[in-house]
C-alpha cells in the first residue's frame, strides 16, 4: 500500500515537472512571438516609409525645367518623405536612408537600415537588438491617361517650312528663327507685319508635316523639352483677330453636352474634373466668337486663384504657394494636343482625339477698355503632365506616371 503511495507521489512529481517546462515553454514561444510581431510590424512601418519615399523622390524625374537640378530635388523629396516617418516610434534620420538616382533610367531607389530596435524577450537568448531593414524603387513610365485636363483641345507643334512674306516675298523663317508662336496682329493695327511674329497656318502643300517623334513639344528631336520649357503658347482664342487660324483652337468634353458654357466653366475654374486618354474621340466646339463672357470670366476667375504670380521669363514668380507653385498653384493645368496633319488642319467630324497631354501654366490676360475681354488665353509650356494609372496604347510621351518596381 505504502509502495502505491509513493508511486503516486512520485507521478504528480513529474507531472508538476512537466507542466513547469511546458509552460515554459509555452512563455518563451510567446515571448518570441511578441518580439516577432513587434519586429515585423517595425519592418512594414519601414517599407511603406520607403515606398512613400521612392515614389516622392520619382516625381521629380516629371519636372522638366531645363535648369532645375534632378538629381538633388529627387534625393531631397526622398529623404523628406522618409523622415516623416517612425519605426517603432522612433523618427526616421538622414543617416538610416540611403538614396540612389538613376537619371538615365528615370528610376530612384531609396533604402533604410534601422538602428538596433530592442527586444523584450530574446535577450534570454544572447539576442538583446535586432536591425531592419526595406528598400523600394519608382520610377516613371508613359501611360495615356490623365485627370482634371483642362477643356482646351491645341495643336501640337508641327514642322513648319519656310512661307513667304505677302508683302515683300521675303521668308518668314528668316525673320522668326526657331519658328516662335505668336499673335498675327499684336500691334492691334488690324494686319500682320515683319515686327511680329510668324502667323502660323498648316499648309502641306508648303512642305508642312507632323510627326510626334520629331516636330511635338517636348519631343527628342526639340532637344529634350529645353527648346519648348516656358515657351508661350496659344490655350484658346477669344478673338478671331488674335491669333493666325482660329479654328485651330477647340473647348471639348466627353459628349457634346459637357461643352455648355456652364459646364465649361466649371472644367475651367476647376469646380469639376474630366479625364482624358489618347486616341479617344471627344466632341468639341469652337470657342471663338462664341460664349466669350461666361468662357472668358472662368479663365479670369482661375488666374485669380493666384493672382500675384507671373511669368517672369524662366519660371514663376510672386505664387501665393512659393517655391511649390508647380506642383500646388491651380494656374498650372493640363492640355490636350492633337496632330494637326491628321487632320490637315481643323477636324471635320465634330470630334477630336489627343496625341499627348501637356502641364502648361496659364497667363494672366491684358484687358483694356470697357465689354468683355476678347484677349486670347496663353499659357507657358512646362513639360510633363502627371498620368493616370495602369498604362494603355498608344501613350503619350508627356503623359507620365509614377510607378513603384520594388
Amino acid at each position: 500500500m505504502s509502495s502505491r503511495k509513493s508511486a503516486l507521489r512520485e507521478e504528480r512529481g513529474v507531472t508538476l515537472v512537466m507542466m513547469a517546462l511546458m509552460m515554459f515553454l509555452a512563455l518563451g514561444m510567446s515571448a518570441l512571438a511578441i518580439d516577432y510581431g513587434m519586429i515585423k510590424a517595425a519592418k512594414a512601418e519601414g517599407q511603406r516609409a520607403m515606398d512613400s519615399a521612392a515614389l516622392a523622390g520619382a516625381s521629380a524625374f516629371l519636372i522638366s525645367d531645363p535648369d532645375a537640378d534632378i538629381p538633388a530635388i529627387a534625393e531631397t523629396r526622398a529623404r523628406d518623405f522618409a523622415k516623416k516617418h517612425d519605426v517603432h516610434r522612433t523618427p526616421i534620420t538622414d543617416p538610416e536612408v540611403v538614396v540612389n538616382v538613376d537619371l538615365p533610367n528615370t528610376t530612384l531607389t531609396a533604402s533604410y537600415t534601422s538602428g538596433g530596435i530592442p527586444l523584450w524577450f530574446a535577450s534570454i537568448f544572447g539576442t538583446n537588438t535586432m536591425s531592419i531593414r526595406a528598400t523600394a524603387a519608382a520610377h516613371v513610365e508613359e501611360t495615356n491617361v490623365a485627370s482634371c485636363v483642362k477643356p482646351v483641345a491645341i495643336p501640337d507643334m508641327w514642322h513648319n517650312m519656310p512661307h513667304l512674306n505677302p508683302k515683300n516675298g521675303k521668308e518668314i523663317e528668316d525673320l522668326v528663327p526657331d519658328h516662335a508662336w505668336g499673335f498675327k496682329d499684336k500691334d492691334g493695327n488690324g494686319q500682320w507685319d515683319e515686327t511680329e511674329t510668324e502667323p502660323w497656318s498648316y499648309d502641306p502643300s508648303l512642305g508642312d508635316s507632323y510627326t510626334a517623334a520629331d516636330d511635338g513639344y517636348g519631343s527628342t528631336a526639340r532637344t529634350d523639352l529645353v527648346k519648348d520649357y516656358g515657351r508661350q503658347i496659344m490655350l484658346m482664342a477669344i478673338s478671331s483677330k488674335d491669333n493666325a487660324t482660329p479654328s485651330y483652337y477647340y473647348a471639348w468634353g466627353h459628349q457634346s453636352s459637357d461643352n455648355s458654357a456652364s459646364k465649361l466653366a466649371d472644367r475651367i475654374r476647376g469646380q469639376a474634373c474630366e479625364e482624358a486618354e489618347t486616341d479617344t474621340p471627344y466632341d468639341y466646339i469652337l470657342t471663338n466668337g462664341t460664349k466669350v463672357g461666361p468662357i472668358g470670366d472662368a479663365w479670369d476667375d482661375l488666374v485669380n486663384m493666384d493672382p500675384y504670380a507671373t511669368w517672369n521669363g524662366s519660371t514663376v514668380v510672386g505664387s501665393t504657394k512659393g517655391a511649390n507653385w508647380l506642383d500646388q498653384s491651380p494656374r498650372v493645368i493640363l492640355v490636350g494636343m492633337y496632330n494637326v496633319g491628321l487632320y490637315g488642319g481643323a477636324p471635320s467630324d465634330n470630334v477630336v482625339r489627343f496625341n499627348n497631354i501637356a502641364k502648361v501654366w496659364v497667363e494672366k490676360r491684358s484687358c483694356e477698355g470697357n465689354g468683355a475681354c476678347k484677349s486670347p488665353v496663353t499659357g507657358r509650356f512646362l513639360g510633363f503632365a502627371g498620368g493616370g494609372s495602369a498604362p494603355g496604347s498608344p501613350v503619350g510621351n508627356l503623359v507620365k506616371h509614377l510607378v513603384l518596381i520594388k
